[in-house]
């Protein structure tokens, strides 16, 4: 009968250690499972600024996009008028020297 309750006594003693060792690893994983939610949640909140953020320069880029091809419009614009100046003076010098030389032969 010794025998048997030498056994029954360890096991027993052993379930007693794993009921008091086991709340304790639980509240440990328990801590660690409120600290990650946590980081989640400030992630998840930084995630949502850097979108704005994304967003708002996104907009910002359409915009001047939409500028610089208004620029390049003007840009256009500017050159057709200047080479049309540039005409016109051409045509005038020509007009000059065509009157410098009648005058030169009168």
């Amino acid at each position: 009968m010794r025998l048997k309750k030498k056994p029954i006594l360890s096991l027993f003693f052993g379930l007693l250690l794993i009921s008091l060792v086991a709340p304790y690893g639980c509240s440990g994983f328990k801590s660690e499972n409120e600290r990650l939610k946590e980081e989640v949640t400030d992630i998840s909140t930084e995630n949502d600024k850097l979108k704005k953020g994304l967003n708002t320069l996104k907009s910002e880029n359409s915009k001047m996009h939409i500028r610089l091809a208004q620029l390049n419009l003007q840009i256009v614009s500017l050159q057709n008028e200047i080479q049309n100046l540039q005409k016109d003076v051409d045509t005038l010098k020509a007009q000059l020297k065509g009157v410098e030389k009648k005058n030169k032969k009168s």
